[in-house]
């Protein structure tokens, strides 16, 4: 059977990139309690909302970009990589409105080089310590669920991300009553008719289990239209005073995602009803995350595997990363805690350093995080243990960084990087035959010394009992 042939035309169509573009998502709504402080008009947004569009050098030399126009080469030219983002493919004023697309697209790269999984984010603060010893993947299968039953979906509730409903906790007074108006008043009828087969099923549950006390036979199933006006408006009264309760059963009507529970309302719950105490959600501290808990940044599944080194074979650790101290800590200006970056993201400390406050100064890392450095080129810089990343609710990337484990890990890294201060003839000599001589270190930078044997040892294999 031969194709069915189009026109010239639908084919120039069907191959243009010009029509391929998808359409952009919508930028992310940011924080409405920072609305009087000030936010910069070219800061690099939580997370790309445009495609990003590359030519070939041949091309590019042209202004050939594949559009309906080409490019301005004074502008496309003075970028390293070509990446561009179309804003907006014809304006009025007849032109192509575009921009540099390489901050999100090298980000990208540079966090793909951290061989980092995204993990499941915490439930509460007091977890964050166990996310960072034992992260769990959001690939795992309990949790990475889209397509389920009613049931499947009460099973899951407090594991999966996808949910049908909004986050009630991150919703505005405007939107929360547009909301009731649009989507939820029209559904009351609805909501009577699940009141009821609940309440079915709890009466032939209540009715089993007292024939099983009595030791005589199990009665049959209470069906919902055999439920009495009269019965049914007392079940109402009850719930209505029990808000665990009731609000278990609109979030499941709904699918609403879920929220931390309330201490308070632990007052309201009725004597003698079963209650249903679940872990919570990890999403109901800050909400779902508003595409796939990975954002399609990282599909590791875990990060429990071996660096291997050129020289010194299998790592027991994974190499550090340099950071850069993009703000010291200074209580005189607000800033209690360091700033500090990682591959273009603003990294997390963990708790226990954040305490330390003025003890800082006492740390081997104090000066770089306490006084700002005006002689290294970008700042001070230190390296750092890469212990997990997540993606919060408003789409931004959370990394936790945590001091190095073992000082040896820096020192790997730094062999690599070439910033150990030995030079090149020190490594080649130590390859060669003959009487090994001591390689000069630099004591003040390094209080580290070693030969220049940079072959295998008990640490670098992970053999050592420390």
């Amino acid at each position: 059977m031969t194709a069915r042939s189009v026109s010239p035309g639908a084919a120039l169509l069907r191959s243009s990139r010009m029509f391929s573009i998808p359409s952009p998502i919508p930028a992310s709504p940011g924080n409405y309690s920072s609305a009087t402080k000030h936010q910069s008009a070219t800061s690099t947004i939580p997370y790309p909302t445009h495609l990003t569009i590359t030519t070939p050098s041949t091309s590019r030399i042209n202004g050939d970009w594949g559009f309906k126009r080409p490019l301005p080469l004074k502008t496309t030219l003075k970028q390293t990589i070509p990446l561009v983002r179309i804003r907006q493919m014809d304006s009025t004023e007849h032109i192509t409105d575009f921009q540099s697309a390489s901050d999100h697209t090298m980000t990208l790269k540079k966090f793909q080089e951290l061989n980092l999984p995204i993990s499941v984010p915490a439930r509460d603060i007091n977890e964050k310590d166990t996310v960072t010893r034992h992260p769990k993947s959001v690939f795992e299968e309990d949790g990475d669920i889209t397509e389920m039953d009613s049931e499947q979906a009460q099973s899951v509730e407090n594991k999966r991300w996808k949910f049908k409903g909004p986050w009630l906790a991150g919703m505005t007074d405007g939107e929360f009553n547009k909301w009731l108006e649009k989507n939820v008043r029209t559904k009351r009828n609805e909501f009577r008719a699940y009141l009821k087969e609940v309440y079915a099923k709890e009466l032939t549950e209540e009715h089993r289990n007292q024939a099983i006390r009595d030791e005589l036979p199990i009665p049959p199933e209470v069906k919902a239209n055999t439920i009495t006006e009269p019965q049914f408006m007392d079940y109402l009264r009850d719930i209505r005073q029990d808000r665990l309760v009731l609000f278990r059963h609109v979030s499941r009507f709904l699918d609403l995602a879920p929220l931390t529970s309330d201490p308070q309302s632990l007052a309201t719950m009725k004597l003698g009803r079963p209650q249903q105490f679940d872990k919570e959600s990890p999403y109901g501290m800050r909400g779902p995350p508003i595409t796939h808990p990975s954002a399609g940044i990282s599909y590791l599944r875990t990060p429990h595997f071996l660096d291997n080194h050129p020289i010194y074979g299998p790592q027991k650790y994974h190499p550090v990363v340099k950071a850069r101290v993009l703000k010291p800590r200074n209580a005189g200006t607000g800033v209690h805690d360091p700033v500090i970056g990682v591959a273009g993201f603003i990294a997390e400390r963990p708790l226990y350093q954040k305490n330390l406050g003025s003890a800082l100064r006492h740390t081997p890392r104090g000066g770089a995080l306490l006084n700002l450095d005006l002689t290294s080129h970008g700042g001070a810089k230190l390296y750092y243990k890469l212990d997990a990343a997540t993606i919060d609710s408003t789409g931004r990337v959370r990394i936790q960084i945590s001091d190095p484990v073992n000082p040896t890990s820096e020192l790997v890294v730094k062999e690599l990087l070439g910033e150990d201060g030995m030079k090149n003839e020190v490594y080649t000599e130590s390859f060669q035959d003959g009487p090994q001589k001591p390689a000069p270190r630099h004591i003040m930078h390094r209080p580290r010394q070693r030969t220049t044997h940079i072959y295998g040892s008990q640490e670098s294999y992970g053999l050592d009992k420390n």
